[in-house]
């Protein structure tokens, strides 16, 4: 049960790379938890957004720099991801990023956040979740 915030440059991507790039971060995320990625319920539960910063709103120290690094913010509750799987997610992004943006010289090209919410901090509907009711719905075996 991700969410998923990713933050670029207005016009880092068109929108059918946008898209794609999309696909294969929520892909990633998924499999990193633990859930298929072709799985309905867990794709269903992969909330992700992406929001675009206007050029030149984007600073590396005190300068505007005209290629800004990618923002990846992963948030999922406590538990979803093991200290293996988060390494398996980071290394993960960091191909897709490679692959969509390119590496950049000197400097990096993303960031990537992996949050973790308290046991009993993540709700819907007026039902609080557990890291059980999580993997169920998500089909991931615990």
């Amino acid at each position: 049960m991700p969410l998923i915030r990713v933050t670029a440059q207005k016009g880092t991507f068109d929108k059918a790379t946008q898209n794609k790039f999309m696909e294969e971060i929520t892909d990633a995320v998924l499999t990193a938890e633990g859930a298929s990625p072709s799985d309905a319920g867990a794709q269903s539960l992969a909330w992700a957004y992406f929001t675009e910063e206007a050029e030149g709103d984007v600073y590396i120290g005190k300068k505007h720099i005209d290629t800004p690094p990618v923002l990846i913010r992963v948030t999922t509750p406590q538990g979803g991801l093991t200290q293996d799987a988060r390494k398996q997610l980071a290394d993960s992004i960091n191909i897709i990023v490679n692959d969509f943006i390119g590496t950049f010289e000197g400097r990096l090209n993303h960031w990537l956040l992996m949050d973790d919410i308290q046991e009993g901090g993540w709700a819907s509907n007026g039902i609080v979740f557990s890291i059980n009711d999580v993997k169920s719905a998500m089909n991931i075996p615990y």
